[in-house]
């Protein structure tokens, strides 16, 4: 009796365990790279050409106004700060951008070469394949609410022959699509840190910088967080439907 159950388990492992078509992998990587040229164009756009006269005219009549620790900072440090943030922020959206179009062209070619290698008694893994999923998917559905747990979701669905590893290709997945947001954002943050750095008050800069490095962890945990959540309910609702 043991024996049967056994046999049955790893039939079911078997099924589960079929790797993602080649074509699902070049989707994604198509959808990342679309990101990452959007990305870029605005990063470009942002760099060279924000006329800084515009900047230096809009904080001259009011309409940027810089206000930190409820001290509203003068014309000239809240002009040194705008600049020092478009600047940074403009290079972090080209530099993610750009690292998004190269990891789509690397991902397509290294699944395109797991596949040309694989046998019908040996397919390719497909855990990394199913996080990459799972974090376009939450890209795509960046609009919804919670949006890692439904990616993470998907991402733990498709590994589900493996409950712990479910959950953790669900982190995988959540903190995948975080990734260019972190990105930026420390770009963001060493722009707030030079640009307050002109600012002549002791140790503001290092309080931004902290409070930075504090948003971009909340960010990277709140992914990874919801997506082993939604790989564990994806797993969950997987073996509910077997």
């Amino acid at each position: 009796m043991e024996t049967e159950d056994t046999t049955s388990r790893e039939g079911r492992t078997h099924d589960f365990a079929r790797p993602l078509p080649e074509y699902v992998d070049w989707v994604a990587a198509v959808l990342v790279a679309l990101g990452g040229l959007g990305l870029a164009i605005g990063g470009s756009a942002l760099s060279f050409v924000v006329d800084r006269g515009l900047l230096e005219e809009g904080v001259r009549s009011g309409q940027v106004t810089v206000v930190f620790l409820e001290r509203e900072l003068t014309d000239a440090e809240a002009l040194a700060v705008a600049e020092a943030v478009v600047d940074w922020t403009g290079i972090g959206l080209l530099v993610t951008g750009i690292g998004l179009v190269a990891f789509a062209v690397g991902y397509v070619v290294v699944r395109h070469r797991a596949h040309g290698r694989a046998t019908p008694d040996q397919p390719p893994d497909s855990s990394r394949a199913y996080a990459v999923a799972g974090a376009v998917a939450t890209g795509v559905l960046s609009f919804v609410p919670l949006s890692p747990l439904l990616g993470g979701g998907l991402a733990g669905y498709l590994e589900h022959y493996d409950g712990g590893r479910s959950v953790r290709v669900g982190a995988l997945a959540g903190f995948l699509a975080m990734v260019p947001g972190v990105s930026i954002l420390l770009f963001v943050a060493v722009g707030l840190f030079t640009g307050m750095s002109a600012v002549p008050a002791a140790g503001l800069e290092v309080v931004v910088l902290l409070a930075m490095v504090l948003v971009v962890l909340f960010v990277a945990a709140y992914g990874a967080g919801l997506g082993a959540l939604g790989g564990y309910i994806g797993r969950r609702l997987a073996e509910s439907d077997g």
